[in-house]
């Protein structure tokens, strides 16, 4: 079973965070035992951990702490289990031992059809088309950040997009306030957005 990913560029601590733990099934804890979450691709998936800080790692903090990604996108639910993301801020949680995908500016959620592991082997066979990656040029991001788009890729951008990294849970709540955005209006209507 391929668990080795490529171009890893952050290993999580040793796991400190055992209440999140004992919630997992029993695959997702073989895998932390062996490795508390990680980024690899050089940044273009990043893996929670069961740790308790850095925040911006812990899986506690993104399914019932601060960004808790339930709250902030209608398509996840409490149950499913928000193990990772891509570098712009897409999610993939676990439902029903599948894995989902949670495209972030739309605020849809799309089953794959396969479980844990197979997502660990097709990301390793296909790591761009499953994460999209290659669009990020030379942008370098730290553990930490993730890549802001704008406009986001969902909107048509006739002078091109600006990529830049920004913090974690920055990311994450813009990409919750824009898809709220985009729910409430239809396709073709102008909307106003508030840039800090």
């Amino acid at each position: 079973m391929v668990t080795q990913l490529q171009d890893i560029i952050y290993i999580g601590q040793e796991i400190d965070d055992f209440d999140t733990f004992d919630i997992l099934p029993s695959y997702l804890k073989k895998f932390y035992l062996k490795q508390n979450g990680l980024i690899a691709f050089n940044g273009g998936l990043h893996i929670r951990g069961c740790i308790k800080f850095p925040q911006w790692h812990s899986l506690n903090n993104a399914w019932f702490g601060s960004i808790k990604l339930s709250e902030s996108f209608e398509s996840i639910e409490i149950n499913d289990v928000p193990f990772g993301q891509d570098c712009f801020g897409d999610q993939f949680v676990i439902r029903n031992n599948n894995i989902w995908r949670l495209s972030s500016e739309t605020d849809q959620i799309k089953d794959l059809g396969i479980d844990f592991y197979e997502f660990i082997k097709l990301i390793n066979c296909r790591p761009e088309e499953i994460l999209g990656f290659h669009d990020l040029g030379t942008i370098k991001i730290k553990p930490g950040q993730l890549v802001n788009v704008f406009p986001p890729f969902c909107v048509e951008a006739k002078n091109g997009y600006s990529l830049k990294p920004i913090e974690n849970d920055e990311q994450i709540r813009f990409l919750s306030y824009f898809s709220k955005k985009m729910k409430k209006n239809p396709n073709g209507t102008l909307i106003d957005l508030e840039l800090n």
